[in-house]
């Protein structure tokens, strides 16, 4: 017999057993709960027996174990036979061999029953009128709830992802303090945010938990995951601003590699690449081959462009990236920096293609490559509005040349000369 015929047949004997017992209640007067085992009765819950109405409705289960050919696992079992027909068909469809379930008393006879498998599900009850009601018929303002939950999905989640959620087919695990979501998307994978109450309590209208404390879930590099540097030369530019407002909105950085002669021309840019935590780097003062100078001209190239954007910031440059990528020993001993290179060219400056710089990229990409881009074209933007959703789609996080070094746990040393890092 196949484990979905031996589950199915399970059920079937836990419907019979309870409309028996149901038939002889109607005769004798016993309560259905009152004829379970002794041995269970220690798993019977009720939600409103305290109730002093004279009719007061209750939501009543019990818990059970159903065991198949591969496990045993537990599920809630209900007097209300159109919650154990969700829960079998449930259990049925998604051919579960284990249960997570959570059952959460709303107020006014409502309650919330999820289920999840591997496939999330969830019915809100209203077991008074036994109907089933909609997330909407929980909140005051559900617009608002819907506009507060993406702001805080944008908070862990790049912002393509949340605009791209079926909010009509959210999941929603309902807890005392907290809502966790589970969202379908069209083209990305599943997303998951936990909602504390604290930011939806003027909107519900369902009891409610508050903490003194909370912390929202947050976008968070992984070590384990892929991940792949954007480096950007020759700016700073106009389009440096809407390169950044894409990377901000993926949660994702890059390295950008200013030339010092610019940087007092783009003061708005190099200010945005500060307040959103991009990196920067030198690439020379007047983008000078600097094999071709003295030891003492590769000096000055460097110091006067660091000099200047601490002054301009207060901040540091990173690395060096050497005009044309040109390298030797005599400037590597000049340099004090790392010195990083690229293993993927888009030609970005000679095709000023976003459809050829995207496919370059995405036709070469590999975890702990650098990216090599030049931040002074508008094509080269559009490429990278484009090409952030799909590396997230296959798994990369985009970062800066120094984030890829801390996921690797490679040390970039001065004078050192890096191309990728993996």
């Amino acid at each position: 017999m196949s484990r979905r015929s031996k589950l199915a047949r399970e059920y079937l004997n836990i419907v019979f057993r309870y409309t028996i017992a149901l038939i002889i209640a109607m005769f004798i007067k016993v309560s259905i709960i009152d004829m379970i085992p002794s041995n269970e009765e220690q798993n019977r819950i009720v939600f409103n027996e305290d109730k002093n109405e004279e009719k007061a409705f209750k939501l009543e289960y019990t818990i059970k174990t159903v065991e198949d050919d591969i496990s045993s696992f537990k599920i809630p079992v209900f007097v209300d036979e159109n919650l154990n027909n969700y829960v079998d068909d449930y259990i049925l469809s998604n051919d579960c061999h284990n249960l997570e379930y959570r059952i959460t008393e709303l107020g006014k006879d409502r309650a919330n029953i999820f289920l999840n498998c591997g496939s999330p599900s969830n019915k809100i009850y209203e077991y008074r009128n036994k109907k089933e009601l909609e997330m909407k018929d929980l909140f005051f303002d559900y617009d608002q709830f819907l506009n507060n939950s993406k702001r805080l999905i944008n908070l862990k989640y790049p912002k393509f992802v949340t605009e791209d959620i079926i909010w009509e087919k959210a999941v929603y695990e309902i807890k005392p303090n907290e809502i966790t979501g589970y969202y379908k998307t069209k083209e990305f994978k599943d997303a998951t945010y936990t909602i504390n109450n604290n930011e939806i309590e003027n909107l519900a209208n369902y009891d409610m938990h508050y903490d003194d404390a909370y912390e929202n879930e947050k976008f968070e590099l992984d070590p384990n995951k892929k991940a792949i540097a954007f480096t950007f030369d020759d700016g700073p530019s106009t389009y440096d601003i809407y390169i950044i407002d894409a990377l901000v909105a993926s949660h994702s950085t890059a390295t950008f590699y200013m030339v010092g002669n610019r940087m007092r021309s783009f003061p708005l840019s190099i200010d945005k690449m500060i307040k959103t935590g991009m990196e920067v780097g030198n690439h020379t003062y007047d983008h000078k081959s600097l094999t071709s100078l003295s030891d003492a001209e590769v000096k000055n190239q460097i110091t006067k462009t660091n000099d200047l954007f601490y002054e301009m910031t207060g901040h540091k440059l990173t690395s060096l990236r050497p005009s044309y990528g040109n390298i030797n020993n005599r400037v590597r001993v000049q340099v004090g920096m790392p010195v990083i290179l690229w293993n993927i060219d888009t030609l970005d400056w000679k095709t000023r293609n976003a459809e050829k710089i995207y496919n370059s990229i995405i036709n070469n990409a590999k975890d702990g490559d650098i990216v090599l881009m030049h931040s002074l074209y508008e094509s080269t933007q559009k490429a990278v509005e484009k090409v952030l959703p799909e590396l997230y789609k296959r798994g990369f996080q985009v970062v800066s040349v120094g984030e890829l070094a801390k996921l690797k746990n490679y040390d970039l040393a001065n004078g050192s000369t890096v191309w990728n890092i993996n």
